[in-house]
């Protein structure tokens, strides 16, 4: 009895060890006008001994950004002024898909394809009464900005399964960034785009362990993200990205997740960056989710899976519109 269940316990940890939230350039969960969706690695095999091979993974991920913050408080747009009046919504869906190839037990190397769909839409101050003096929407499907990360690991301790390693990679300027409101011009707001039009460097380390003969794994992995060429009048704020969490194995067929992710992101700056109608920085800031997933084996190296993100705490800078809670759902195979 004991036997089996180490065996399942161990294949579960091949095809499963955890689903890992990670930085991207649409990573935010406050962005001012654009992404409030974090991006999310859901290889199996990232942090564990894996066997070689190719792993595909193909996701969804929805989110509404309908909650205008000041710092960490919600508030209400100032409607007596003109221009801009953040009061309405943003909505992303973005499409995943994901190719990681594992050479060996130490390198792997993993490519990220974004495809987003945002709309956004706001009034026009000032108002008259309760009618507002206009009303602006913007609507974008493109592919988003690619990423590429390659990553070492070694063993730590083959008994208690745990190991460690780094990651290095680049989030190319492959999204588009040319679309328009329904008015015929640009926003103002890069982060509206699929793309940002930057390159940025991604460091990142982790950590794994698991209990043999027992159900439990848990990590631990922190990453960065810092553009390193950019347009004259836009550079992204760098991205700094805590993830832990742990894994529990229900069944042959069924494992649960539960993660806490912190994520700091300094504000954009050029002249394009987002700004409030006092000249103030309006993007970046800090927030702290709690992350309950699942994944289910629907036949032999074939997964679905489900994800609902909830912010604890979130702080933005200036003012933005937030959302309560992000929901991914895919599937996964390995060749």
């Amino acid at each position: 009895m004991i036997e089996g269940r180490t065996k399942i316990i161990r294949l579960h940890h091949l095809r499963f060890t955890t689903l890992c939230l990670i930085i991207s350039s649409t990573s935010s969960a406050y962005a001012s006008c654009g992404s409030t969706a974090c991006s999310i690695n859901t290889n199996w095999d990232e942090h564990s001994a894996s066997e070689p091979g190719l792993n595909i993974d193909l996701r969804e991920s929805y989110s509404r950004a309908d909650q205008l913050r000041s710092g960490s408080s919600k508030t209400v747009a100032d409607t007596t002024t003109d221009g801009e009046v953040e009061n309405l919504r943003t909505i992303n869906k973005i499409t995943t898909l994901s190719a990681d190839y594992t050479a060996d037990e130490h390198w792997g190397l993993v490519v990220n394809i974004p495809y987003v769909s945002r709309d956004h839409s706001h009034h026009l101050g000032p108002y008259t009464g309760t009618e507002p003096a206009g009303y602006e929407s913007f609507h974008a499907d493109s592919l988003g900005d690619i990423k590429i990360v390659a990553r070492y690991r070694w063993t730590l301790n083959d008994e208690k399964q745990s190991g460690a390693g780094i990651k290095l990679g680049l989030k190319l300027g492959t999204g588009r960034h040319d679309f328009t409101m329904n008015t015929g011009v640009k926003p103002s707001e890069v982060t509206l785009q699929p793309g940002n039009g930057s390159t940025d460097l991604i460091l990142g380390a982790f950590w794994n362990q698991a209990a043999p003969a027992e159900a439990l794994s848990w990590f631990a992995q922190v990453t960065l993200q810092s553009s390193v060429k950019h347009g004259g009048s836009f550079r992204p704020g760098n991205h700094v990205n805590l993830d832990a969490g742990t894994r529990y194995v229900f069944s042959r067929g069924l494992s649960g997740l539960l993660q806490l992710n912190a994520q700091w992101s300094a504000a954009d700056s050029g002249a394009s960056a987002a700004l409030t109608d006092a000249g103030d920085s309006s993007s970046g800031g800090k927030s702290v989710s709690l992350t309950p997933g699942f994944i289910y084996a629907i036949a032999a190296d074939t997964n679905v899976y489900g994800l609902l993100q909830l912010p604890l705490y979130q702080y933005v800078n200036g003012e933005q519109l937030t959302a309560s809670k992000s929901v991914t759902v895919g599937v996964n195979h390995r060749f």
